[in-house]
């Protein structure tokens, strides 16, 4: 399979999740059609935006690469130690909660990506977390996996 097939048919996929997400809303119940209906909306159509862009911008640079193969494994230490620890935190959620279960998981993961700055990986962590808990915590009221340890 070229790079070109695998990136249209991940982008074929987005773009129908994309329309089954906005249908999804029709069902929602009348008392939640002006809040959470148009959260999902707002998902449904910025997804919808960024496929199309990409899709533009696939067709500007279709002559480039054409028979580029598909090469998941250049790195195979990187893919398969991120695949692993995203098992590992995944099964930490519940235990330790969302903070807490992050906090751990994306300095592992950054270094195991490659970063090697320690500055760089703890304002990275900081930033995340504090965008998570500051949009859906506070902004939009989502509930986030709670710890049952501590």
């Amino acid at each position: 399979m070229t790079k070109r097939v695998a990136e249209l048919l991940i982008l074929g996929g987005f773009m129908l999740l994309a329309l089954l997400l906005y249908r999804s809303t029709a069902a929602y119940p009348e008392a939640v059609q002006g809040s959470t209906a148009m959260y999902v909306r707002f998902l449904a159509v910025s997804l919808g935006v960024l496929c199309a862009v990409e899709v533009g911008m696939w067709l500007k640079s279709r002559e480039q690469e054409i028979s580029e193969k598909l090469n998941i494994t250049a790195a195979p230490i990187r893919f398969w130690g991120l695949l692993a620890e995203l098992v590992v935190y995944t099964l930490l959620l519940e235990p330790l909660g969302f903070y807490l279960a992050s906090l751990i998981f994306l300095p592992v993961a950054m270094v195991t990506q490659g970063a090697k700055k320690p500055l760089t990986i703890g304002t990275t962590t900081a930033g995340v977390l504090l965008f998570v808990f500051l949009v859906f915590e506070k902004l939009l009221a989502v509930p986030l996996p709670e710890r049952l340890w501590f």
